[in-house]
């Protein structure tokens, strides 16, 4: 009985290296490719790097936010005049609201022992200013005008509305750029409209022919009858425009609460 060699040699078949390009049964053959693709097609290309230039919609700057967080740039969605109509009626409900302190102190300069004495003799009155104590005439347009200076000016300047101006849903605000208008152009606005009016009143004690410049007066609101952004003369003088103030348009004038100004909770 012949005994099995101990250390056998491999022939020359065996020992020729196997080649890795080649499939086997045990070895599949590399794949050739990137993932989620089928073998032989060919790979699509990287995308972009953050940081690297990549294609022409990547790139395109960011949209900008709006300057102010008000009405918006002039010419936008919002951007909205306030209608004669609502200008008008808001300027007869502040007629009102101020005819309230007006007609007590008109009454009180009446001297009705004049219109008595008219009534019993049957004689005309020639002088209307005859009728009235000039003194308390003019100490009762002084407490009105003070009055309403500040009616309007305060109003204006803290929220952009007086209450016919809130009743009528329209609003005062810059023509630059539709923030809310400063104290300056407040007082600016209201001081030309009283201008008007004192220097009217004061010539009409001289000569009544002086009531023309009362036209002045009726200039100055009938000029949003044609301005393009129905502008009177004393929103040019003091660089107004009144809007819409609806409830969805942006407030200028709006304050934001104690703790937002103090930058939030857990803030110092």
């Amino acid at each position: 009985m012949s005994e099995p060699p101990q250390n056998p040699r491999p022939s020359d078949d065996d020992q020729a290296t196997p080649d890795p390009q080649q499939p086997s049964a045990e070895r599949p053959p590399p794949f050739q490719g990137t993932y989620g693709s089928q073998p032989g097609q060919t790979p699509p290309p990287q995308a972009a790097q953050y940081g690297q230039p990549g294609p022409p919609q990547y790139n395109q700057p960011l949209p900008q936010a709006p300057p102010l967080p008000g009405y918006g740039a002039p010419g936008g969605p919002q951007d909205a005049p306030a209608g004669r109509l609502a200008r008008l009626g808001a300027g007869i409900l502040d007629s009102v609201v101020l005819s309230i302190v007006a007609i007590p102190a008109a009454l009180v300069s009446i001297r009705w022992d004049r219109f008595m004495d008219a009534a019993e003799s049957g004689e005309p009155i020639t002088d209307p200013m005859d009728m009235y104590n000039i003194p308390v005439l003019l100490i009762g347009y002084a407490v009105v005008f003070v009055l309403g200076f500040g009616y309007f000016t305060v109003l204006h300047a803290k929220f952009g509305q007086t209450l016919g101006k809130k009743a009528f849903s329209i609003r005062v605000v810059k023509a630059s750029d539709r923030s809310a208008v400063t104290w300056g152009q407040a007082v600016a606005r209201q001081a030309f409209v009283y201008a008007i009016t004192i220097v009217t009143v004061v010539l009409n004690f001289v000569t009544p022919a002086a009531g023309i410049l009362g036209l002045v007066g009726l200039l100055d609101n009938a000029w949003i009858l044609w301005d393009e952004r129905r502008q009177a003369l004393h929103d040019k003088v003091a660089g107004t425009v009144v809007m819409k103030a609806t409830p969805w348009t942006p407030n200028p004038y709006a304050r934001t609460s104690g703790r937002e100004q103090a930058g939030g909770p857990g803030k110092v």
